[in-house]
């Protein structure tokens, strides 16, 4: 998968432009093209969409033209996950959403849609924000070494240590895989040693991954 440079703000809230808004009720209730975030059970998939459980009753997230999605969405059923995308509520059908972007918990990977799909976060005018609480860094990886690598997040380079983390995201057992070129956000603290320069201890890593070919 191609991954390109995703401009995320960093705040304590969610927070849009005005010309657009959150919807904070039941996809049922928002009005067709409103952009509403669900988070919820994915509790079965189809060969594009799944049925997400949040809390409420259960919505259809349509994931038409993901190219990740049809490669992994039969592992799904069960995992946690954080929708953000449209309202699609056709008067003859029941309301869904077109996914623009998916938060798979246990991957700890953010997946948008590619460039060439209509609702890419490419093509909006904002983005939604994302709180992360701690020291938030957004970059690109420039190096590896161990259970550190270095990120550079264009104002500044800094070195992140993983291994206070309760998963290893540098080893080949899960999904996630932090590896030279990745656009990722790390969650920590700083830590500073007398003989050696500041790291950023992380306490979680979500890699920031495009939804297209390479």
């Amino acid at each position: 998968m191609k991954r390109t440079t995703l401009s995320l703000a960093i705040a304590s809230t969610l927070a849009l432009a005005p010309a657009a808004a959150l919807a904070e009720e039941s996809p049922y209730l928002a009005a067709d093209g409103s952009w509403i975030t669900l988070s919820g059970k994915v509790t079965s998939t189809t060969a594009d969409s799944f049925k997400l459980d949040y809390g409420e009753g259960l919505v259809t997230v349509e994931m038409d033209d993901w190219d990740w999605f049809e490669e992994s969405g039969e592992v799904l059923p069960g995992d946690e996950v954080t929708v953000y995308g449209e309202v699609d509520d056709d008067t003859f059908e029941s309301a869904k959403i077109e996914a623009n972007s998916v938060y798979v918990d246990n991957l700890g990977t953010y997946f948008y849609a590619s460039d060439a799909d209509e609702e890419s976060v490419n093509d909006l005018d904002i983005a939604p924000t994302i709180d992360l609480g701690q020291i938030v860094l957004t970059g690109t990886v420039t190096g590896v070494d161990g259970s550190e690598f270095t990120i550079d997040s264009g104002d500044q380079k800094m070195t992140v240590d993983t291994a206070s983390m309760p998963y290893d995201p540098m080893d080949d057992e899960g999904y996630q895989k932090i590896e030279k070129g990745d656009q990722v956000t790390v969650t920590g603290d700083m830590e500073t040693d007398t003989l050696e320069a500041a790291e950023l201890m992380a306490d979680s890593v979500v890699t920031l991954d495009d939804d297209s070919s390479s």
